[in-house]
């Protein structure tokens, strides 16, 4: 099954490098990245050389598709949201496993970050600065937990430490007021707070963790013709991504610890006496 998913995206790849599968609608740009995301790791796990030029070329169209001011969005050369941008940065943060050899523009990183610091909310209240919370968009409205949580992910790709304030304040903020909830259930938010939580490590992540385990586990179907899946009506956007799109979001949340090995944890070696 997975082997046949490759061979179609490798089929369906346009020569410059294009991932999306001539699909006109908003979604376009998030197809490319998730599906960078894919062949990035089909290289980086098997090491099957088929795969370097797709992935290579997947990148470049991602570098080449980024706005002036270091945004992506639905189309290639618009102005960003904090959104589409997520997808294209965990594609790239893929592209940069060790011994891959892929080639990574720093400027697309640099740019990338500078558009993060023009969608970071203005704060005026005392002890949340400036980079703790995000915008959908540069200078639209209040900040979201969905927005806050892939922006504050991505802060870490581009070398945010985990005891930075802004860091801190944010991951907390997350926790405090808008933990997973079965009265505001938001798989995308989930995805991207469940990594950033697992990266930031600590008491936040174990009480993140087993809050969001409860829930999905919880509304996972168990009988009928669709036991295993998760029902697209219980879920923000569900209806906009069917079945398929809960049910991806709800395995890949849960198996985030599974798969990603924390950006700051400390590992520890034996030594010999």
């Amino acid at each position: 099954t997975v082997a046949k998913g490759l061979a179609w995206l490798l089929k369906n790849q346009k020569p410059d490098g294009d991932l999306r599968a001539n699909y006109p609608g908003q979604a376009g740009m998030y197809a490319h990245g998730q599906a960078a995301i894919v062949l990035c790791e089909a290289y980086a796990m098997t090491g099957d050389q088929q795969f370097r030029t797709p992935a290579q070329k997947g990148i470049e169209f991602i570098q080449r598709a980024q706005h002036i001011k270091g945004g992506w969005r639905y189309r290639p050369g618009e102005a960003g949201d904090t959104s589409v941008l997520g997808w294209q940065l965990m594609a790239i943060q893929s592209a940069r496993a060790p011994n891959l050899g892929l080639e990574i523009d720093d400027d697309t990183l640099r740019l990338a970050g500078l558009y993060l610091s023009d969608a970071a909310w203005e704060s005026r209240q005392q002890g949340v600065p400036t980079g703790s919370l995000y915008n959908y968009q540069p200078r639209q409205g209040k900040p979201t937990p969905a927005m806050t949580a892939e922006a504050l992910l991505c802060r870490m790709y581009l070398g945010w430490d985990r005891n930075d304030p802004r860091v801190m304040v944010g991951v907390r903020w997350l926790v405090d007021e808008h933990l997973p909830s079965y009265d505001d259930k938001n798989l995308y938010y989930w995805y991207y707070g469940t990594q950033l939580m697992h990266h930031y490590g600590g008491s936040l992540w174990d009480r993140w963790n087993r809050q969001v385990r409860e829930i999905l586990v919880a509304s996972q179907e168990k009988k009928g013709a669709n036991a295993g899946s998760w029902n697209p009506a219980d879920f923000q956007w569900g209806s906009r991504g069917g079945r398929i799109y809960a049910t991806s979001l709800s395995v890949c949340t849960l198996e985030v610890y599974y798969r990603h090995l924390p950006l700051f944890k400390q590992i520890e070696f034996d030594q010999a006496e």
